[in-house]
């Protein structure tokens, strides 16, 4: 499998950036969850891209600061005209940060590089340090992507438990739960630091 996040990080990562603020209701938790899921996944679609046209893009140009930039005012168009309800009390740096967001898991992955600075530099950036699984070919035979899907959500589950405020003040009751996500959470990382890259 190409050595990146997989989808399941990049989702869960845009989950959690918007839903900072409390909800009023769990409709208006999934829609903007759904948004910023979509918003935090976009640079792959060069996936999408590439399987309409038939072939590979050479380079994934989708994976730099600029794609990552346009996405966000993208976002920010459809807050001020499509979803102005919805989206209206929501703060402009979320949009900038679920786009981002994808580029830094990507990165924190540490094997694969991508032209971050496009169209300045097409030169390939690399992490040095890898914390983070790469995706694993999606296959349900594919040992790799299954430990890999599971350390992902070892790592980021916690994370969604405790930066979204309604989840939060639901789980936060159970002592022993909190302790035990916080201790899956420091295993996953432990054990992503530790992969062969």
């Amino acid at each position: 499998g190409k050595p990146i996040s997989s989808f399941l990080a990049h989702s869960i990562v845009g989950i959690i950036i918007g839903n900072q603020k409390e909800r009023k209701s769990w409709k208006e938790l999934i829609f903007i969850s759904f948004f910023f899921m979509v918003l935090a996944l976009s640079p792959d679609i060069d996936y999408l891209i590439n399987y309409l046209l038939g072939e590979s893009m050479p380079m994934r140009y989708t994976h730099s600061v600029a794609f990552a930039f346009c996405m966000a005012l993208l976002g920010l168009f459809f807050k001020t005209f499509i979803f102005k309800k919805t989206l209206v009390n929501l703060p402009w740096y979320l949009f900038f940060m679920a786009s981002f967001s994808h580029l830094l898991l990507d990165f924190l992955v540490g094997v694969h590089g991508n032209p971050y600075l496009y169209p300045f530099s097409s030169s390939l950036i690399t992490s040095p340090l890898g914390v983070l699984p790469s995706s694993g070919r999606i296959d349900i035979h594919n040992y790799y992507f299954w430990r890999n899907m599971l350390l992902e959500l070892a790592i980021f589950l916690p994370l969604l438990v405790f930066f979204i405020p309604k989840v939060r003040s639901y789980f936060l009751k159970y002592k022993l739960l909190v302790l035990a996500l916080i201790l899956i959470f420091i295993i996953g990382v432990w054990i992503g630091i530790g992969l062969d890259r």
